[in-house]
């Protein structure tokens, strides 16, 4: 059972996450370094790696206004585009004033419940998209534990993963994404969730590359 306080904790947590507006990300502008195939941000704290044939964007590919539609793109801190494949990975970030620890006190219950709102975000206005979502809390706590045994360079495991698909210009498109929340700054936590959107016909040539994307992804707490 939680006490009130712990309940009051965990209300907040829920309401600051389902209130945000679509898929967010940051509030200024990134400062990353590329060294070799490496991204670091050291703003957002987590570095990855980036696929071969995929460059670094600063604006999204005109064919590509439909992400835009639905993605706050211009707030996004890495955009990697394939001009062959017609793929886009797109990473968004937030510092959220919210301690780590406070997410492991969250209940599966509320999880459900803020992934039903996101959903319902996600969906509006986008009729006849389908989405499936797989919800992973109990990856908080390995996450956690990973930052213990090494704070500057761990893996954060995602607690959320969401396919959707919608038709755009007779087309079927994918939009999915997986959503990571980690330690970060010594007392504060972070967001991370990486998106890849193509047409269904490029999607398992993009996804091999947004696998990857994924499997190298690390955070990076570099407060004393």
């Amino acid at each position: 059972m939680f006490s009130r306080t712990a309940m009051a904790r965990t209300a907040i947590i829920f309401w600051a996450l389902v209130a945000t507006s679509g898929i967010f990300g940051c509030q200024s502008a990134p400062s990353p370094i590329i060294v070799g195939d490496t991204y670091t941000n050291i703003q957002y704290e987590y570095s990855l790696t980036i696929p071969r044939g995929w460059a670094p964007l600063e604006k999204i590919p005109n064919e590509m206004g439909y992400f835009k539609d639905r993605i706050k793109a211009d707030m996004a801190s890495l955009l990697l585009y394939n001009e062959e494949s017609g793929g886009l990975i797109a990473v968004m970030n937030i510092v959220r004033g919210i301690a780590f620890d406070q997410f492991l006190e969250v209940s599966d219950e509320q999880w459900t419940r803020i992934v039903a709102r996101r959903k319902e975000v996600i969906v509006r206005d986008s009729p006849g998209k389908v989405i499936t979502h797989a919800l992973y809390p109990q990856n908080l706590y390995a996450t956690q534990q990973n930052y213990f045994a090494n704070q500057f360079a761990y893996k954060p495991l995602k607690y959320l993963r969401v396919e959707s698909t919608f038709e755009v210009d007779s087309q079927r498109v994918h939009l999915n994404f997986d959503d990571f929340i980690f330690p970060c700054r010594n007392t504060m936590s972070c967001e991370t969730i990486v998106i890849l959107t193509c047409l269904d016909k490029n999607l398992a040539v993009n996804q091999s590359a947004y696998q990857k994307v994924l499997s190298s992804l690390k955070a990076h707490d570099y407060f004393e």
